[in-house]
């Protein structure tokens, strides 16, 4: 992937997001990674996934059981990071080629997502349409086919991990009090606001999309 074309990429997404219905449909993959962030972690630090609910609008919740203050801490902090991260290591394994490899990823996170944790109608309709679709571009898709959804995948959670990181850090300053995973953090912590937590989440957006970028111009 070269500069321009990943600029040209981010521009029919950006357009795609922006289309009624239809734009938040697909901008519901950067919900799902977001979410599995929370769980992973959760998982990782000795805790449980419950359920994840994935919605119309674009929100999620992740219904997750904790150790201990700190598990809950790290799973709350988890999920914008994991969704950034995820973002940034798409367009790495974009720019050395592996395509086959990252939709074999998102077969894989898309299955196990259907099979253990997404227990509402919306996501599980939702679901089960996005692993049709993996599945079906991993076995009958075109090479080329392949390079241009996930290469517009990709960017479609570029620009998603940087706005959703945008719109938390602008809750935080409004509506603190209905900010998400902000709030949660600085309910948790009590002396840090949820401005703090917005300003940090949207600073590890930048973080991840500038290294996203760098990485393609060498």
């Amino acid at each position: 992937m070269t500069l321009t074309s990943f600029l040209i990429y981010l521009l029919a997404a950006v357009v795609l997001l922006h289309i009624p219905i239809l734009g938040k449909y697909v901008a519901v993959i950067q919900t799902l990674i977001h979410e599995i962030g929370h769980g992973v972690m959760a998982i990782i630090c000795g805790g449980k996934v419950k359920k994840i609910h994935l919605f119309a609008n674009t929100e999620g919740l992740a219904f997750t059981m904790h150790a201990n203050w700190f598990s809950r801490f790290i799973t709350t902090l988890s999920g914008y990071v994991f969704a950034s991260a995820f973002s940034f290591f798409s367009i790495g394994m974009i720019t050395i080629g592996a395509y086959r490899m990252l939709l074999f990823i998102y077969v894989g996170l898309c299955l196990t997502a259907l099979v253990l944790w997404i227990r509402n109608l919306y996501g599980f309709i939702w679901i089960v349409c996005a692993s049709s679709v993996f599945l079906w571009l991993s076995i009958y898709g075109s090479a080329m086919l392949k390079v241009h959804i996930l290469q517009l995948l990709t960017c479609i959670l570029f620009a998603e991990s940087i706005k959703s990181a945008f719109t938390i850090l602008y809750l935080s300053i409004k509506r603190p009090k209905r900010a998400g995973d902000a709030t949660s953090l600085a309910e948790m912590t009590k002396i840090i606001p949820a401005f703090i937590w917005g300003l940090l989440f949207f600073c590890q957006a930048v973080f991840f999309s500038y290294l996203s970028v760098n990485h393609i111009i060498q």
